[in-house]
């Protein structure tokens, strides 16, 4: 499952438009996960860049072969969630 995991995660940093999302958007420590079966890809975002805190940014592959994008700020060891979209298609994901 590791593998599907990172060729998933791999596969969204693509649709977010791979290196040039990175540049633009000074986003970090990727990592990938799977939470029974549903794989994705989650990232920091810079303090300074974000809007309302946001500095995590979980996106996950759903059974419905959307996803689900949640925004999140993180301090410390808090976790708050800002938002959440569901139903997101892969082209709607491009920046």
């Amino acid at each position: 499952m590791e593998n599907h995991a990172k060729f998933v995660a791999t596969e969204i940093l693509n649709q977010l438009g791979g290196n040039r999302f990175i540049a633009m958007t000074g986003a970090k420590n990727f990592a990938c996960f799977d939470e029974n079966g549903e794989c994705g890809l989650c990232f920091r975002l810079p303090s300074n860049f974000a809007m309302k805190g946001i500095n995590l940014v979980k996106i996950k592959l759903t059974f419905s072969d959307t996803y689900l994008v949640t925004f999140s700020r993180v301090r410390g060891a808090t976790v708050k969630e800002i938002s959440k979209f569901d139903n997101i298609y892969c082209d709607q994901l491009d920046v």
